[in-house]
């Protein structure tokens, strides 16, 4: 097999513990994912696959991959159904939805612990509680990003349309640019949106600070357990058809991590070429992405914890239920 793992380490490799993707029968010599074109979320913990990618790490067992960002699940759905996409990075909740609504999914990779916070030019904004009276700008209205802000402000006995007053746009860079220019004096954000902010505001002499980390307050509530927000998702024909693929990820995506995380610099020049996001900006934010590089079946207790609380205020983000046991693949 050219060096590639045979059938049975493959086998080894990629059957877990509980929980984890029971593997369907594999043909004899599985062909290299040839032409396989790689979706990436526009969120910063999709560098962790480009530098895969980019290292040469795939060449053997998806030859002539390409990569390229997805905007909204409608693109991605069109992709996923057309099989133009096996692979790609995304918020967790998106395959769990998909596969709830009857596309075959498995999450495979977790990539970051979380990456949303409070910034604010408001010095008196030290914890959560501190918010209750104050004027803030959200993005995403009954979306993800919201809705773990409104279940961290539950969990503190605070109510977010009556204990404040939040202002919803369209996007968290239109956020982080309203908080910059000073017409706002506080927003929810996420990264890189939120160092832009920062950056963007110093030039002009102002001061921001990342006040509160919503994934901090979310281990306090639920018990240590962490907000397992962005990862890589697969087809099933993928693992059927390259198993050699899910294995050269698995194998190479903690040294991708570890590389991303050692050279910032050259990580946010390659984000610069692939993301459509300043090099400065992005090195910057990298510290605040909260980015692993973990199985999906090891952090399967903090996704149910998430899963049930965006079921808990919005079903429909799910599609009405959790995903399988057999959706959480391991490595």
């Amino acid at each position: 097999m050219n060096g590639l793992l045979n059938r049975r380490t493959l086998l080894s490799a990629l059957a877990g513990s509980a929980g984890a993707l029971a593997l369907p029968h594999l043909p004899a010599l599985a062909a290299p994912a040839q032409g396989l074109e790689i979706l990436g979320a526009p969120n910063g913990s999709t560098i962790v696959l480009l530098r895969l990618l980019q290292s040469g790490a795939l060449d053997q067992v998806a030859p002539g991959a390409s990569f390229r960002l997805w905007r909204d699940t409608d693109e991605l759905r069109a992709a996923i159904v057309s099989g133009r996409t096996s692979l790609f990075t995304t918020p967790t909740h998106v395959p769990a939805n998909l596969a709830n609504r009857g596309l075959p999914l498995k999450l495979f990779a977790i990539l970051s612990m979380g990456h949303l916070f409070v910034v604010s030019g408001d010095e008196g904004i030290k914890s959560f509680k501190d918010l209750a009276g104050k004027e803030l700008v959200g993005f995403f209205k009954n979306d993800m990003p919201d809705l773990v802000f409104r279940s961290i402000a539950k969990g503190y006995g605070m109510d977010p349309d009556k204990d404040m007053s939040i202002t919803y746009v369209r996007t968290p860079m239109e956020a982080a640019q309203m908080l910059a220019a000073g017409r706002a004096t506080t927003a929810i954000l996420s990264e890189p949106p939120a160092t832009a902010a920062i950056l963007m505001a110093k030039k002009e002499g102002r001061i921001l600070n990342r006040a509160i980390s919503l994934q901090d307050d979310w281990k306090v509530q639920h018990k240590g357990l962490g907000l397992p927000m962005a990862g890589i998702a697969v087809h099933e024909r993928l693992i059927e058809h390259s198993p050699e693929l899910i294995a050269a990820l698995g194998a190479g995506l903690p040294g991708a991590r570890d590389w991303v995380m050692a050279n910032k610099s050259e990580a946010g020049q390659l984000a610069e070429q692939k993301m459509d996001v300043k090099a400065h900006m992005f090195a910057n934010a990298l510290d605040h992405f909260n980015v692993v590089a973990e199985p999906a079946a090891k952090q399967k207790a903090g996704l149910i914890a998430f899963y049930e609380t965006l079921l808990a205020f919005e079903p429909d983000a799910l599609a009405g239920k959790l995903p399988p046991d057999s959706f959480y693949m391991n490595f």
